[in-house]
C-alpha cells in the first residue's frame, strides 16, 4: 500500500527567495525565518509575492511576535525584530502547515474527501491559476478548452495561497447538488480588484514594519477550513489572525501517490458580512489594503503601469488610524526611517481579470513630506485632463490624453517637488507635449485638451469664431492697382496680397469667367487651365500650389452662396468647430470630426483639395468664412507642425463667457443669423 504524499510548507522548500549575493533559492518557511535578515522574497508573480508576505505575517502574529504598543513597534524597526518565536512556531506546527493532511489540510476542507469520488465534484487544477483567465470574464471562462497539466506540491501550494488571497468573484465550477445552495457563486477576497501594500526589503525588515500593534491583540488564526456557526450565512473575522487566514474558498487538493495534483475541489467558502460604515483598511485582515479617502477599496484598474506610484502616494497620508499605512507613517515620523514598499494590485472589471500590478515605492518618497502633496497635485492634473479625453468608442484611434503613469517619474525629482501648484501644472503640460506621437490628431487632442483644462485663459482665441467682415483687413485704396500684386505693402505677405486680389476679382463683373474657371479647377484640376497662370504669376514657385488652391476655394465659397460674407476672422479648423447640427457641433459631430481627421492626416496639398472644397462649401452655406490669408500660409507650409496646430485649433474648447439670458453665438454679428442645421 502506497504511503500518502506529504508536503509541509514548514519543512519543504517552496518559497522563492533572493539572498544577499542576488542568487535565487527555494526555501522552506523554517529556513526563511532562520535567515530572515539575509533573505528577501523573490517570487516573480506579484500575486504570489503578496500572498507569501501575508502568510509570513499571519505566522509571526500567531507566534506572538506582534509589538504590544507603538514604542515596541518602533523598536522593532530601529533595532531589528526577534523572529525566534516565529521559527519555533513553524517547527512546532509543521502538521498544521501540511498541504496534504487527510483531516486538517492547510487552507482546505478535509471533509470534502467524502465527495472526492464523484466526477462532477472536481475540476482540473488549471482552474486555480488566475493568470489562465486574464482578459476573459470568469462567468464564461475558457480554461476548460486548455489542457490542464498536473502540478507538484510546491506549485499547488502557490496556487492555493493565491486563490485564498486574491480570488475573483464570479461563477465557480461547483455543482449545487454536491455542495449545496450558493456554493457555485464565489465572492471576491478583500484584496481582489484592489491594491495591497507590503513593506519590502529582507524578510526581517518586512515583518518588522508589517507587524503593527493591534488594539485587541492578534488573536488566533484558522489553518484549516472548518464550518462556522451552523445556520449562519455570513460572518466577520474575530481577530487579525482570523482575517489574515480567512478562507474565501472551500477547496481540497487531490494528489496522486507521487504528490502531483491534477484535480481539485473548489466551492464558495466563508462569506464576509459587508461593513459599509467601516473603512476597509481598518478591518481585521485588511489593514494592508489601500483605501480611498471615503474608506472604499482603491481600484487597481486605474493604475496604468508598474511605474504608476502617484495614486498610492496621494493616499499615503490619508490612511485612517488602525490601518497599516497609518502605523507605518507614524513610525516614519518617530524613527526617521522609512520602508521601501511594494504595492501589489489585481485589476478586475465585471468579473474579468484585467491585469496585475507590482509598484515599487522607494523609501525616499515616503520619507519626503512633499511627496503626498505633489502626488495629489499630479492626480488632480490627470483628472482634469481626463475630463476632455476622447472616448475610445467614439474614436478608437485617439486613445487617451496622457500616456500611462504620466508624471510619476516627476515625483522622484527635486525640481518638480520644489515647485508650487501653478508651476507644477505648467511643467506637467510641457512634459505631456514633449513626446509627439507622430499622429497630428492624437497630438492635437492631447495638446488642446491639456491647454483647455489646465491653463487659465485657454480658449480665448475662440472669440473670433463667428466674426465675419465685408472686406479684408488693411485693404488699400481702390485707386491703387494691385492686379499684378506689385504693392510693396504685401511684399512679405503673398497670402494677403492674393486675398486682396481675389476680393477685387470676385467683386468685378468682368472677372466672372475667371471665377468660373477657378471653380471648375476646384472640381477637376487641369494644368492647362488658363486661370492657373493668371493666379500664380505674382507668386514664388513654392507658393503656386497654395495660391491656386486658396483662390479656387474663395471662388467656391463665393459661388456657393453670394450672400455669405467673404472674409472671416477664424482659421478654417477653428471655424469647423461651428459645423454640425442639432446639439452636436465640431468635435462632437461625427462627420465634422472625421473630416478634420482626414484633413490633418493628409500629407499632400494636392490631395487636400476635395476635402477642403467640401468644408468651404458648407461654411458658405452657413454664412461663415475662414481667414483666407492664414489658409494660404498653412497650405504653403503644410508640415507636421501645421497639421498638429489644425488639430489643436479644432479640439480646443472655447472659454464660455455667456451671461444668463444672452443669445446663442451667431454667424454674423451684422445680420445675426443663427447657426441652422
Amino acid at each position: 500500500m502506497n504511503a500518502r504524499p506529504s508536503f509541509s510548507l514548514a519543512l519543504r522548500p517552496w518559497v522563492t527567495v533572493v539572498d544577499a549575493t542576488g542568487r535565487t533559492h527555494l526555501c522552506s518557511l523554517a529556513e526563511v525565518l532562520e535567515d530572515a535578515g539575509g533573505l528577501r522574497l523573490g517570487a516573480a508573480d506579484p500575486l504570489l509575492w503578496g500572498a507569501t508576505a501575508r502568510l509570513l505575517t499571519a505566522i509571526a502574529y500567531s507566534a506572538g511576535c506582534a509589538p504590544a504598543d507603538d514604542t515596541a513597534y518602533w523598536d522593532n524597526i530601529t533595532t531589528g525584530i526577534d523572529l525566534s518565536a516565529a521559527l519555533s512556531w513553524v517547527r512546532e506546527h509543521a502538521a498544521d502547515l501540511e498541504l496534504f493532511a487527510p483531516g486538517r489540510p492547510l487552507f482546505q476542507d478535509g471533509a470534502l474527501h467524502d465527495v472526492a469520488h464523484r466526477p462532477e465534484a472536481t475540476v482540473p487544477v488549471l482552474y486555480l491559476d488566475l493568470t489562465a483567465a486574464i482578459g476573459r470574464p470568469l462567468l464564461s471562462d475558457h480554461r476548460h478548452l486548455y489542457a490542464s497539466v498536473p502540478v507538484d506540491g510546491r506549485r499547488a501550494a502557490e496556487l492555493l495561497l493565491i486563490q485564498q488571497t486574491w480570488a475573483v468573484g464570479g461563477r465557480i465550477s461547483a455543482k449545487t447538488s454536491v455542495f449545496g445552495p450558493g456554493s457555485s457563486f464565489g465572492r471576491p477576497t478583500a484584496a481582489s480588484g484592489g491594491v495591497m501594500w507590503q513593506p519590502a526589503g529582507s524578510v526581517a525588515e518586512l515583518l518588522a514594519w508589517r507587524l503593527m500593534p493591534v488594539a485587541d491583540g492578534p488573536g488566533r488564526g484558522h489553518w484549516t477550513y472548518t464550518p462556522r456557526v451552523a445556520g449562519t450565512a455570513e460572518f466577520l473575522p474575530e481577530s487579525e489572525c482570523d482575517g489574515l487566514t480567512w478562507m474565501i474558498r472551500r477547496m481540497l487538493l487531490l494528489p496522486d501517490a507521487d504528490g502531483m495534483v491534477a484535480r481539485v475541489i473548489t466551492a464558495q467558502g466563508w462569506r464576509v458580512t459587508k461593513q459599509a460604515d467601516v473603512p476597509i483598511s481598518v478591518r481585521h485582515g485588511s489593514r494592508d489594503i489601500v483605501g480611498t479617502e471615503r474608506g472604499k477599496q482603491l481600484s487597481a484598474e486605474g493604475i496604468t503601469s508598474d511605474d504608476d506610484l502617484a495614486p498610492l502616494l496621494a493616499l499615503w497620508d490619508k490612511a485612517p488610524p488602525g490601518s497599516w499605512a497609518h502605523a507605518a507613517r507614524t513610525a516614519v515620523t518617530a524613527t526617521g526611517q522609512a520602508p521601501d514598499v511594494m504595492a501589489i494590485g489585481l485589476a478586475t472589471s465585471n468579473r474579468k481579470i484585467l491585469h496585475q500590478r507590482r509598484i515599487h515605492i522607494p523609501a525616499s518618497a515616503l520619507a519626503d513630506p512633499r511627496s503626498t502633496d505633489a502626488a495629489r497635485a499630479l492626480m488632480s492634473f490627470r483628472q482634469r485632463a481626463g475630463l476632455v479625453t476622447p472616448s475610445r468608442r467614439t474614436d478608437p484611434a485617439t486613445g487617451t490624453t496622457l500616456p500611462p503613469a504620466f508624471g510619476s517619474a516627476a515625483l522622484l525629482q527635486e525640481e518638480f517637488m520644489d515647485l508650487s501648484g501653478p508651476q507644477r501644472d505648467q511643467m506637467l503640460v510641457q512634459q505631456a507635449g514633449a513626446a509627439p506621437s507622430g499622429d497630428p490628431v492624437r497630438d492635437g487632442i492631447r495638446t488642446a485638451a491639456l491647454a483647455a483644462v489646465t491653463l487659465p485663459g485657454a480658449g480665448d482665441l475662440d472669440e473670433d469664431l463667428f466674426t465675419t467682415v465685408s472686406a479684408p483687413p488693411s485693404l488699400p485704396s481702390p485707386d491703387v492697382d494691385d492686379s499684378t500684386g506689385g504693392d510693396s505693402a504685401y511684399a512679405d505677405s503673398p497670402g494677403h496680397a492674393l486675398v486682396v486680389q481675389m476680393g477685387r476679382w470676385l467683386a468685378s463683373p468682368h472677372m466672372r469667367p475667371v471665377i468660373a474657371d477657378l471653380e471648375r479647377w476646384a472640381r477637376r484640376p487641369e494644368p492647362d487651365n488658363p486661370v492657373v497662370a493668371l493666379v500664380t504669376r505674382s507668386l514664388a514657385p513654392e507658393h503656386h500650389s497654395a495660391g491656386i488652391l486658396t483662390a479656387a476655394l474663395m471662388a467656391v465659397h463665393h459661388r456657393t452662396n453670394r450672400r455669405a460674407p467673404l472674409y472671416g476672422g477664424a482659421d478654417l479648423p477653428r471655424l469647423m468647430r461651428a459645423f454640425g447640427s442639432g446639439r452636436k457641433f465640431g468635435p462632437t459631430h461625427p462627420a465634422t470630426r472625421a473630416a478634420l481627421q482626414v484633413i490633418v492626416r493628409t500629407t499632400s496639398v494636392d490631395t487636400l483639395r476635395p476635402h477642403l472644397v467640401r468644408q468651404v462649401r458648407y461654411a458658405s452655406s452657413r454664412k461663415m468664412a475662414p481667414r483666407w490669408s492664414s489658409l494660404f500660409d498653412d497650405l504653403a507650409t503644410w508640415d507636421r507642425a501645421v497639421r498638429t496646430r489644425w488639430s489643436e485649433l479644432f479640439f480646443t474648447a472655447p472659454t464660455r463667457r455667456t451671461t444668463p439670458g444672452a443669445p446663442s453665438p451667431t454667424v454674423n454679428d451684422q445680420d445675426k443669423d443663427p447657426i441652422s442645421a
